[in-house]
């Protein structure tokens, strides 16, 4: 009896390490800071993420002043950026930021898509199951 309660606990532990490896996580990122050290992190998270799960789905999406990340001229993690862009990383510029700081599309780097709003971009991913985090 023993030995069959052993085999069932050893079969439950070992089949939901199996599940927890296979499991996708999806992550939608709310970016809104404008500091270089803040740049460094949402990147560093993003790589631990990809690296410790090897299949999740990350989206980035920038607004307010975080879309500094995103703009030729402003951001410092461009190489990094272009490197999770590559692993299926997804990085998000706000159009209605966009519009109100006078930002056109050739001013972002080349791997941002623009989403109409940022609030409604997070909304729709949390319904779609998604988690949120605030970066």
């Amino acid at each position: 009896m023993k030995k069959i309660f052993f085999s069932v606990i050893a079969t439950l532990i070992f089949t939901s390490g199996i599940y927890a490896q296979e499991k996708q996580h999806k992550i939608v990122f709310d970016f809104t800071k404008a500091d270089t050290a803040s740049f460094s992190t949402v990147v560093r998270h993003a790589k631990n993420i990809i690296s410790m799960t090897g299949n999740a789905k990350l989206e980035i999406v920038c607004h307010g002043p975080g879309l500094d990340l995103l703009m030729n001229e402003k951001t410092t993690v461009q190489k990094e950026i272009e490197e999770l862009n590559k692993l299926k990383v997804v990085f998000a510029a706000c159009n209605e930021t966009m519009k109100r700081r006078g930002i056109d599309k050739s001013q972002l780097l080349s791997q941002a898509i623009i989403v109409p709003a940022a609030i409604l971009e997070i909304s729709l991913k949390q319904q779609e199951g998604w988690s949120y985090i605030k970066e």
